[in-house]
């Protein structure tokens, strides 16, 4: 099913991957399971096995939390920008998930302009299964009656 035709979209995500669901004429529709490309953990050059580096010096190890820190950053802020371009010319999103990368999605775009028009709605939802999230989509965008 082509994404383009839906202008409602539902929006499960984690830092796993989001799942696009879309809303029109009353009916829900699993688009597309996007996977994010975010590693949990890597291994950086020069780190022992213990996840340490170990630097000249016989002082204590470092576990270089800050380059660690800036790799996440920078692939969460690609998959941003991969869902983002997902929703170009979509008038209401539904976003849903656990935890806070919702949150970080949905303040990332407010900051852009291009969707500045775009209505969100964010709430928290744990794991569902495909007809849960289907029924949860179809119940929010419904007319009421």
């Amino acid at each position: 099913m082509e994404s383009t035709a839906f202008k409602k979209i539902g929006l499960w995500m984690d830092q796993s991957h989001a799942l696009f669901l879309g809303y029109d004429k009353e009916e829900a529709n699993l688009l597309e399971d996007f996977p994010s490309g975010i590693v949990s953990r890597s291994r950086i050059d020069g780190e022992g096995s213990d996840n340490t580096l170990l630097g000249p010096s016989p002082g204590p190890s470092s576990n270089n939390e800050k380059k660690k820190n800036n790799i996440h950053s920078n692939q969460l802020n690609a998959y941003f920008h991969q869902l983002e371009n997902k929703l170009i010319d979509k008038e209401e999103l539904f976003l849903m998930g656990p935890g806070v990368t919702k949150t970080h999605f949905f303040h990332h775009l407010r900051e852009n302009k291009h969707f500045s028009k775009l209505k969100i709605e964010v709430i928290d939802a744990d794991k569902m299964s495909e007809k849960q999230l289907l029924a949860k989509v179809k119940h929010k965008f419904s007319p009421p009656s």
